[in-house]
């Protein structure tokens, strides 16, 4: 854990982004080569090619989350500014935290500046919290209080997982590299030309609706 008390006295962020710094620091972890396995990373093991380290950001770095067109008007900014504190779990793409709406949303329309620290830039300065080297162990120890401590914020949301077992798979190579990219298609060929059509079609599908 020693990792991830780095990863939050760095970035300012408090305790209660702990889950949030060790999934970024596991995503980037696997993504490095041991001697004990004969320089390979864990990732290259288990799927057989070198994984790429070309996304990989900074922790707590300011970021830009774009919004679509459908979602703002001509005069609304183009972006929600927030601070980046991991990767998409299930998609590519990056986690954001959004100070003003206190939630974390995953997007891969993500603009990221690793030379300002988003507390800092955000709130005006870094605060260190002393009670962030006990808190952790507490936390993991305690698997019934992994609560966040600050009771006025809510905890970042965890995207809700996806039903694919009605769905057809389809596999396609890459051109350049050994990769291979997975879809997973509905059944029906029903196409979605609005935010409304895609509304409509979670809810007759039972799917949760994200308008991002």
């Amino acid at each position: 854990m020693e990792a991830v008390r780095t990863m939050l006295q760095d970035s300012g962020l408090q305790p209660r982004f702990w889950a949030e710094a060790l999934h970024a620091y596991v995503h980037t972890k696997n993504r490095c080569s041991h001697k004990l396995t004969e320089r390979k990373t864990p990732m290259e093991i288990w799927s057989g090619h070198k994984p790429s380290i070309r996304h990989c950001r900074t922790f707590g770095s300011l970021a830009y989350v774009y919004v679509p067109t459908v979602n703002r008007n001509k005069l609304q900014p183009k972006a929600k500014i927030g601070i980046l504190v991991g990767y998409a779990v299930n998609r590519r793409g990056y986690r954001v935290w959004l100070p003003k709406e206190r939630k974390v949303v995953e997007s891969i329309h993500v603009k990221i500046d690793e030379t300002k620290n988003g507390v800092k830039t955000l709130f005006g300065k870094v605060k260190h919290y002393d009670y962030a080297i006990y808190q952790l162990d507490q936390n993991l120890n305690n698997d019934s209080d992994c609560r966040a401590q600050d009771e006025k914020s809510s905890s970042p949301e965890k995207p809700s997982s996806l039903d694919i077992s009605t769905r057809i798979r389809l596999e396609k190579p890459r051109k350049k590299s050994k990769r291979i990219d997975v879809y997973y298609y509905p059944p029906s060929k029903e196409r979605l030309r609005s935010i409304n059509d895609v509304k409509m079609y979670c809810e007759r599908n039972k799917l949760e609706f994200d308008p991002n």
